[in-house]
């Protein structure tokens, strides 16, 4: 990584991912840049001192961070799309956002900055709970071929990596109802689970040669949601990454269920990686 963009609105929330994204950017050999939007909405006596206000407040949270070069910018314009367009113009290999201030009613009827940028980003997004210690475990949430990928992103933390990973693939075996209700016997049924797990397996270990992370790969028979939570608490795992997907010629990424819950009520990290896909399913 040559570049980490740190997005803050000055809340407790963006402390600690300001923290974390410092740490990445020490361990990977990387430039930060701490970015925060103003929105233009404003009238523009306010807006005025609303920037300056702000360049003042940026240019203190960015004289904590030591031991690696950062700089940091305020812009103006619609808080999504500025924070988005300063990203790009930054080149960024990684954007690094705290949690979401959280409200069951938001929640439910609009998406959070973070999910809008998500979805229009090329580049991978960390959205950060926890403070502190690096990462020791992360939960790598596959359905497919993908794990390569995302296994890459974390290698690029560089010392900040996680110490290791567990690839876990919630099995679907779309005729096990179907099977189930036409009277098929148990160990029929049993059989074909097997072979849907083992197919899944072979699809998922295809390309991981040559990965230097400890690696364990789990195929388990339960909704991907309840799998990944089951494992979060059972293994410690600190850090969740999982794909957004984005239709090609769409500039919109289509972020399933799984991923939205783990953005709106998560209790890890969670790294969204984008993924150009022709199609878009499950995770």
């Amino acid at each position: 990584m040559k570049t980490i963009v740190a997005v803050t609105d000055f809340s407790q929330r963006s402390g600690v991912a300001l923290r974390r994204a410092a740490a990445i950017a020490t361990g990977a050999g990387a430039r930060l840049l701490l970015v925060h939007a103003v929105d233009d909405g404003l009238p523009r006596h306010i807006l005025d001192h609303r920037v300056a206000e702000a360049e003042q407040t940026i240019g203190q949270e960015a004289a904590t961070v030591g031991g690696v070069n950062v700089s940091c910018e305020v812009v103006v314009g619609d808080v999504f799309w500025a924070l988005h367009r300063a990203a790009t113009q930054a080149h960024a290999d990684l954007i690094v956002a705290g949690d979401h201030r959280r409200s069951p009613l938001r929640d439910l009827f609009r998406d959070t900055t973070v999910e809008r940028l998500i979805r229009v980003s090329a580049v991978p997004v960390l959205i950060v709970r926890i403070d502190g210690a690096p990462y020791r475990h992360a939960l790598v949430g596959v359905e497919s071929d993908e794990g390569p990928e995302l296994l890459h992103v974390l290698a690029r933390f560089g010392t900040a990596a996680p110490g290791r990973a567990t690839l876990l693939h919630a099995v679907s075996a779309p005729a096990e109802g179907l099977l189930h209700y036409a009277g098929v016997e148990r160990e029929i049924r049993d059989d074909y689970r097997a072979r849907i797990a083992q197919e899944a397996r072979a699809r998922i270990t295809a390309g991981l040669k040559g990965h230097r992370m400890p690696l364990d790969i789990r195929i388990v028979d339960a909704p991907p949601r309840l799998a990944i939570a089951d494992l979060v608490e059972s293994a410690g795992c600190d850090l969740v990454a999982v794909s957004s997907h984005a239709r090609r010629a769409v500039a919109r990424g289509l972020l399933g269920s799984v991923s939205s819950e783990l953005i709106r009520h998560g209790s890890t990290d969670v790294l969204i990686v984008p993924r150009i896909v022709s199609r878009s399913r499950g995770l």
